[in-house]
């Protein structure tokens, strides 16, 4: 069986569409995209696989942040005042 499976919202039954609304807690717009994931849980990676990932993951935020232009003091609040809001939408 796939663990993985990709679907339009405006083709899904209605009772699948619904439980897929409520599980999001939020209505479906058709154009939108469903994914759904399954994973079996593991251990999480300890001693030195664990830094060696942490080395990795810090090479690529550098990297991403190498890539951004110098943002100003203003352009910074505003982005975190929509990431707020956008949180706070969220959760109503």
């Amino acid at each position: 069986m796939p663990d993985h499976s990709i679907h339009k919202a405006g083709e899904l039954p209605n009772e699948q569409r619904l439980l897929v609304e409520r599980l999001l807690g939020r209505a479906l717009a058709d154009d939108e995209t469903i994914s759904v994931n399954a994973y079996r849980p593991h251990p999480a990676p300890a001693g030195d696989k664990r830094e060696a990932l942490r080395q990795e993951i810090l090479i690529q935020a550098r990297a991403i942040g190498s890539r951004a232009q110098d943002p100003n003091e203003e352009d910074l609040d505003a982005l975190i005042d929509e990431a707020t809001t956008a949180v706070r939408d969220r959760r109503d």
